[in-house]
């Protein structure tokens, strides 16, 4: 009887030991960033290669051709991959790839093998609210059986990870498409609709996060076709909703009327002194910090300095936000830009005391002022303005980029191709690097290298060092199609989505 108690112990010990080892080593990246701070850095045990090749194969586990145009990032859930992308694909018959549709896809983690689509049709109001080819351009978070995402017709969707595969209509029972293979959708909200009001401009793409019962996104309300006027300026551009019902649970209408273009960018979540902080890079060109749970405005920061405008066509020097911020030991890190049509420009990185209340801005005054030093100022350093340096040149750009912070460094990407190293507790550079193409994706982080894509279809590695810009590998993708998005690493492999294909890549590959 005490032999077999003892057997019995120790089969649960191991059971337990073998368990927690495989729970140890299986790893998703199951939102944009990987996790609420939005910090691009991945975490694989045993290392990872760079000995791979697109074009010829080698090491791809599977590649599968998506859409045409591809902006979405793909993230990896539960044995799962999703990603957002335009119709080019033509994965169900009913809705053929000519046929212009926001689209977000499911496949199999390990064969690759297609799942379902979410199926969105284009707004009638065409590209001043939804863009043409640009699909769906949200990355979608995940949790359990459930996934949260913005479509292109500015909805936020909850949606059923099994589709209808499972032989259950979950939520909503009059979908148009309910037929395995197709996405089976819980509960939507329109944001347009009369609720809100939103009037998303050119698209609606904010990636949400979900942190406890909520779930956090900006709206993507933006200014009229015209670029004149916001025509709904009391409509809420940050929004926290119950994951469960999909009821609101508060909304926050910062910056109201100031909107200077769209807003595109994705909040991240930070802990300060016991406190849930949200972080939404407003569509003003200001960060503001809200409180988890109640809305209120705790802090704000004007990205921009007091003396720049905003112009028409990206001529003035005050920008926007598309990036996402980074929450990090206590502070949030985040840079300016502006939609890539407009080209290059004057940009400004910030690193910012999350500790602080009200305005922190680094001057006080009205914009298109000369402005004064903010006794409550919260900025830890700033990086970019003109370089001393170089008359002429920026020390930075106007970037779409969040930046990946790890081990005292800081790695950030500009529009204009530039990726530069920074030490994260002062500001100071390290190195910078030409790339000699356009980044629209970010850097990760993942041991000790960096891992980026340009839009000439080349994915850069480095070595995550201060000495100098040390490339370990220039890997092409298949007619080296550009990359718009950011490398995805998960369990062991490498999810990489160019402009028309999604590969998994074996980055442990013995």
């Amino acid at each position: 009887m005490k032999a077999n108690a003892f057997q019995l112990s120790l089969a649960i010990a191991l059971a337990a030991l073998f368990a927690s080892t495989a729970s140890a080593q299986k790893k998703d990246w199951p939102m944009w960033g990987g996790t609420i701070d939005r910090n691009m850095v991945a975490e694989i045990e045993g290392g990872v290669s760079y000995d791979f090749d697109m074009e010829k194969g080698k090491n791809v586990v599977w590649s599968q051709g998506i859409g045409s145009q591809t902006y979405g990032n793909p993230v990896v859930a539960d044995g799962k991959v999703y990603v957002g992308t335009n119709n080019g694909g033509g994965f169900r018959p009913k809705h053929p790839a000519e046929q212009d549709k926001g689209i977000l896809l499911c496949f199999d983690e390990k064969s690759g093998e297609f799942q379902w689509q979410l199926t969105r049709e284009k707004l009638p109001s065409g590209r001043v609210n939804d863009w043409p080819l640009q699909g769906i351009c949200s990355t979608p978070v995940i949790e359990g059986d459930r996934l949260w995402v913005v479509t292109n017709r500015c909805e936020l969707m909850c949606i059923d990870t099994k589709g209808f595969a499972d032989g259950k209509n979950d939520g909503i029972q009059d979908e148009v498409d309910n037929e395995v293979g197709d996405a089976d959708i819980v509960w939507n909200i329109d944001m347009m609709g009369d609720e809100l009001g939103v009037f998303p401009h050119n698209l609606a793409t904010s990636s949400p996060l979900v942190h406890g019962d909520n779930i956090y996104l900006l709206t993507s309300n933006g200014v009229d076709e015209a670029h004149l006027e916001v025509p709904s300026p009391r409509a809420p551009c940050f929004l926290c909703v119950n994951k469960n019902t999909g009821e609101i649970v508060w909304e926050a209408g910062q910056p109201g009327d100031a909107i200077l273009h769209g807003q595109w960018g994705s909040p991240s979540v930070g802990v300060v002194n016991g406190k849930t902080q949200v972080y939404f890079p407003g569509g003003d060109g200001w960060l503001y910090a809200l409180d988890a749970d109640t809305g209120e405005e705790i802090w704000k920061f004007d990205l921009n300095p007091k003396n720049t405008t905003w112009e028409l066509g990206g001529a003035g020097l005050r920008n926007s936000v598309i990036a996402s911020p980074v929450f990090y030991e206590n502070s949030v890190i985040l840079a300016v830009g502006q939609d890539p049509e407009h080209g290059e420009g004057v940009g400004h990185l910030w690193r910012v005391d999350a500790t602080k209340t009200g305005d922190v801005s680094s001057e006080l005054g009205e914009i298109a002022t000369e402005g004064k030093p903010n006794p409550n100022s919260g900025v830890i350093w700033h990086y970019g303005g003109a370089d001393p340096e170089h008359e002429d040149e920026a020390m930075f750009r106007r970037t779409m980029s969040t930046v990946a912070i790890k081990d005292g460094l800081l790695f950030a990407a500009d529009l204009s191709g530039f990726v530069h190293c920074l030490d994260f507790a002062t500001g100071e550079r390290h190195w910078v690097h030409d790339l000699l193409s356009g980044v629209w994706g970010s850097p990760v982080i993942v041991d000790g290298k960096v891992f980026i894509g340009n839009e000439d279809g080349t994915l850069t590695v480095f070595k995550a060092s201060p000495e100098k810009a040390e490339v370990l590998a220039e890997i092409s993708t298949t007619n080296y199609s550009s990359i718009y998005s950011t490398p995805t690493f998960a369990n062991g492999k490498l999810f990489l989505s160019d402009r028309a294909r999604l590969y998994c890549i074996d980055v442990q590959a013995k």
